[in-house]
């Protein structure tokens, strides 16, 4: 037995920061356990041009396999450590326990104030002893609900739509949309660019620099795709599409306050399905949902009006694609310096404990920690 453990240790020490763990050994590690797109090498890569620091933790060993990827901002000499979508482990091993002890070492290592951790799926119950001491988080800094779709064949994928989406892309057919695949250039990525600044004006969201959405698509490649909608030649919207795994999703959207047409959101969602749908994926998400309401109204199609009228449409428009609505666990939080965590907490309000019943909105995370991180700078220089 402590010969096992001493060689489940070993690999601990082995799998601290990049060295040694290839994309694909990842990657395919991942997929094979069903992990998220925000745990993929990709991601990570990607987020390191944002500015994160990333350290990619695996365990392996007679107690099963585990893996986390986790995002690191510093501020100082201290930092914030996030754990968006993780971590992964083997259903039927016991290698929970040990991730966490190498997590915390990273943590350590790193003199992280705290860590966030954006579950996938439920923590591991191993986690969630009292001595563990993980409490509930801030509300979520991705989307806490989303629509995930099965990637039928056509007949099929139009047959479990809604009767209202169907007609919006029989509308959208006879109005001649057509939807086109585009290369990554300067005039592409401007074009999208002016695209999501017009939706976010609309809307009222904020939105990243130019320069991080071709930062994605450069960093994924084949695995991500930029789309167009067009009438008559007239670009109507626009959609960038990723896919990791068995599962293709919708990024970043935007379309144009002039020019977009009923049907165009729904003809580039079903072009996007398609594209995942070709590179072997069998579902899509749809990206994020407005919190409230009970899942089984929502998946029903019928029933009580959730909460968030406001956000409804959004709801309305991505339910109606007949897939299902998922729901994932709450955020929770790790404090390895509680008196500086209790100062982010009061200061900064977006990183309270999340309350037992709340609209979740979707933010950008990097944003978020970066105000977190200012405070932590003069809290540091004290």
């Amino acid at each position: 037995m402590g010969e096992h453990r001493n060689k489940e240790r070993m690999h601990l020490a082995n799998a601290r920061g990049t060295e040694g763990c290839e994309e694909t050994v990842w990657d395919e590690a991942l997929a094979q356990l069903g992990g998220d797109l925000l745990q993929s090498w990709r991601w990570g890569e990607f987020k390191r041009l944002q500015g994160w620091s990333i350290t990619r933790l695996h365990v392996t060993g007679p107690n099963g396999f585990a893996m986390a990827q986790l995002l690191v901002r510093r501020a100082g000499p201290l930092c914030l450590v996030y754990l968006p979508r993780g971590p992964v482990v083997a259903k039927d091993g016991t290698a929970a326990t040990e991730l966490l002890k190498a997590i915390d070492e990273a943590c350590a290592q790193h003199r992280a104030v705290v860590l966030y951790v954006e579950p996938h799926r439920p923590l591991p119950a191993t986690w969630m002893g009292a001595e563990n001491g993980f409490v509930c988080g801030p509300e979520s800094f991705q989307s806490a609900r989303t629509v995930k779709v099965p990637l039928l064949h056509d007949a099929n994928l139009l047959a479990q739509m809604r009767k209202d989406t169907r007609a919006n892309l029989r509308h959208a057919e006879r109005r001649g949309v057509i939807v086109e695949h585009s290369a990554i250039t300067p005039a592409a990525m401007h074009t999208f660019y002016e695209l999501l600044q017009e939706t976010a004006r609309r809307n009222g969201f904020g939105i990243h620099g130019r320069s991080y959405y071709q930062d994605f698509l450069s960093v994924f490649g084949d695995h991500a795709t930029l789309m167009f909608s067009k009438v008559d030649g007239v670009v109507t919207a626009g959609l960038i599409a990723a896919r990791f795994g068995v599962e293709g999703r919708s990024m970043y959207a935007g379309s144009s306050t002039a020019h977009r047409t009923r049907g165009d959101a729904a003809v580039l969602r079903l072009e996007a399905m398609r594209w995942a749908r070709a590179h072997g994926c069998h579902q899509f998400d749809l990206g994020g949902i407005a919190t409230g309401g009970p899942l089984a109204a929502e998946n029903g199609h019928e029933g009580q009006r959730p909460q968030g009228a406001d956000l409804q449409g959004v709801r309305q428009f991505k339910v109606g694609f007949g897939g299902e609505v998922v729901a994932f666990p709450p955020t929770m939080e790790r404090r390895y310096r509680p008196a500086m965590a209790w100062l982010i907490r009061r200061f900064h309000p977006r990183f309270r404990p999340a309350p037992v019943i709340a609209l979740t909105f979707v933010f950008y995370a990097g944003t978020l920690l970066d105000g977190a991180l200012s405070a932590l700078l003069i809290i540091a220089g004290l």
